[in-house]
């Protein structure tokens, strides 16, 4: 894969501080500018050839700052919009090519999912989608729009119903012929829009979704400084590798990066072996902690050990101190750490039964065997994606070896490695002889499309909105009979061994039982309504439809779950298991209504606060 980077431009809302300077050679921390930030974006993305297309008066500036980097020159002394200078580019270096602008930093899986796409895409063009832009970002960003899963149109002053693209364009080897046409038809002034619609007018645009993922387009001065806030936080999610596992990639990356990150921010450079020796010793103590009686002490201590092993391998990618000695170094003693908390699980449950021996030396072969398998189905060059979502990788070993050892029952955790290693394992031997195996397989059943004819929105509509009223009518039904009609039936016993139940203690569950049954299917059947409402609100609002259906669907989540959450206090009444299921469904749809008050608090907080910062600034 080869790229080109767009900086011909004269940044002029950047002025004054770029009279004299690039805005790609602006610092986003000290000593990184926003060119090198993405020029090493790029090269660990697996771009081989880098160019840069320049006006001649920067030309020794750049050349001077990265001799390693081609630049095509841009010698016309008229004035020339992106698509001209896209032109120049792709015609000095030749396509297939990613198209990157200068200004605009991204995290690398947008280059991933970019470059991955390409390769199974024969489109002139693949734009990146960002479904969720702020406001202001929506405003200025180009838009797309979508029909049937292709991009039929792009443009600035479209309205935002899909989302925006984040500056990342991939140039198949017909781009040129539609560049070459665009400016034909609308002068050299033109836009790289106008070569993607004419590509779209003959279906010959994809896209790829990076919705979630972080970048920023810098054109003020104030983007500059969203930037370099923004840019740490890129770091961090850099930081977080393909290959973590479930547990590392919901607690410990959370934790390691932060730390990483802190210790980068400041300067405070701790040799990675040192830290990788730190996180075996934490685990040898937790190892030791265990069988000495102090389960959560040991369990704490391993759990911290699985932390710590992230943050060696970030230290040496942010301070580019990486070698390969570290890396086996760091394996080897993983893997010893690994056995020696197992055999502190077994020395802890002594004496054992031939069953937990055996399971106790399947857990030890799983720490070494679930890595190997791991490392040899890459060397094979076989896709393991799905095989890291088995939770048997180190961090959800340990994970477990914390839970169980917090319990006070640590030989648990040996017969979940031993478990989750086994399957693992054996997954891992299916993808090596999948491909090698003849199995018939259906052609016909479990097709994915829609089915035809593909009926109109209105329709869709008119049956959702059928279903909503029929399911609420049933709902209502349904309460009025929990409360009017069985009350008189209450006294009714239904058991009286070995507990005793009559119908007044069933009448709560059964109550729960109609609004969780009916609800759901409310839930369900809106789904078509709250696109319709999206989209007819995206002209107001001028905000995506993936907020507002995202919004709105929260909304609706959220009344349910504090429905549900007043109802579970009544389930008290229930014979032995009433508290029990009282104290585990309160808190559980407690913690639902806190996330979802949240995700909404925060979409509103991104979604609108720069808009939000520039009217304060302005008054």
């Amino acid at each position: 894969m080869r790229s080109v980077i767009l900086a011909a431009g004269r940044a002029t809302r950047l002025q004054p501080y770029s009279h004299h300077t690039p805005k790609s050679l602006m610092e986003l921390e000290p000593r990184v500018t926003i060119l090198s930030f993405i020029v090493d974006q790029l090269r660990n993305s697996g771009v081989s050839e880098i160019a840069i297309v320049a006006r001649p008066d920067f030309v020794d500036i750049f050349t001077e700052v990265d001799p390693s980097l081609r630049v095509v020159l841009i010698r016309d002394e008229d004035s020339f919009g992106n698509l001209y200078s896209a032109y120049m580019g792709c015609k000095g270096i030749g396509p297939p090519l990613l198209l990157v602008m200068s200004d605009h930093i991204m995290e690398r899986r947008i280059l991933g999912r970019m470059i991955k796409r390409a390769k199974n895409s024969q489109k002139a063009f693949i734009l990146c989608l960002d479904r969720k832009p702020s406001l202001k970002t929506a405003e200025e960003g180009l838009k797309l729009s979508l029909y049937g899963g292709r991009v039929v149109e792009t443009g600035k002053e479209l309205t935002p119903t899909y989302g925006i693209d984040t500056g990342v364009i991939f140039c198949g080897p017909r781009s040129l012929q539609y560049m070459e046409k665009a400016i034909k038809e609308y002068g050299k002034e033109a836009s790289l829009k106008e070569a993607i619609n004419i590509a779209a007018a003959n279906n010959d645009v994809d896209f790829v979704d990076v919705t979630g993922l972080l970048w920023k387009d810098i054109d003020t001065p104030s983007d500059l400084e969203a930037a370099r806030e923004i840019y740490y936080e890129i770091l961090r999610r850099d930081l977080v590798k393909p290959s973590d596992g479930l547990v590392s990639r919901l607690l410990n990356r959370r934790i390691s990066t932060r730390l990483s990150l802190y210790l980068y921010k400041r300067g405070l450079f701790i040799h990675p072996n040192i830290i990788s020796l730190i996180s075996f010793i934490v685990a040898a103590l937790g190892a030791a902690a265990i069988p000495a009686g102090f389960f959560l002490i040991g369990g704490l201590l391993v759990q911290l050990a699985s932390i710590l092993d992230g943050v060696d391998g970030e230290v040496a990618r942010l301070f580019k101190a990486t070698s390969a000695q570290g890396e086996v170094f760091d394996n080897v003693l993983d893997r010893i750490a690994d056995i020696v908390v197992i055999a502190g699980v077994v020395a802890a449950s002594w004496p054992l039964s031939t069953l937990d021996v055996i399971l106790s030396i399947v857990a030890a072969a799983g720490a070494t065997l679930v890595s190997q398998t791991t490392h040899m189905l890459s060397r094979l060059n076989i896709e393991v994606d799905s095989l890291r979502k088995i939770p048997a990788t180190r961090d959800a070993r340990l994970f477990s070896v914390f839970i169980c050892a917090a319990a006070g029952y640590p030989l648990y955790s040996v017969y979940y490695i031993a478990f989750a290693s086994t399957i693992f394992v054996i997954a891992g031997l299916a993808l090596l002889f999948r491909g090698s195996l003849t199995l018939p397989w259906p052609t016909t059943r479990g097709e994915r499309r829609e089915a035809w004819p593909r009926l109109a929105a209105e329709l869709t509509s008119k049956g959702a909105i059928h279903s909503v009223i029929l399911n609420t009518f049933r709902l209502i039904i349904g309460l009025l009979v929990t409360r009017l009609l069985l009350p008189p039936f209450a006294d009714i016993a239904i058991l009286s061994y070995p507990v005793a139940l009559d119908v007044e203690s069933l009448l709560p569950l059964a109550e729960m039982a109609v609004i969780i049954y009916f609800g759901s299917k409310i839930i369900v059947s809106s789904g078509i309504l709250v696109e319709r409402l999206s989209a007819s609100l995206v002209h107001r609002l001028r905000l995506t439809s993936t907020i507002i259906r995202e919004s709105i669907s929260d909304t609706t989540y959220l009344l349910f779950a504090m429905v549900l959450w007043t109802y579970s206090w009544s389930l008290s009444t229930l014979p032995i298991a009433g508290p029990y299921i009282v104290k585990s469904l309160a808190p559980v749809t407690a913690i639902i209504i806190i996330y979802l008050v949240y995700r909404l608090a925060d979409r509103l907080y991104k979604t609108y606060r720069e808009a939000l910062e520039e009217g304060i600034s302005a008054k």
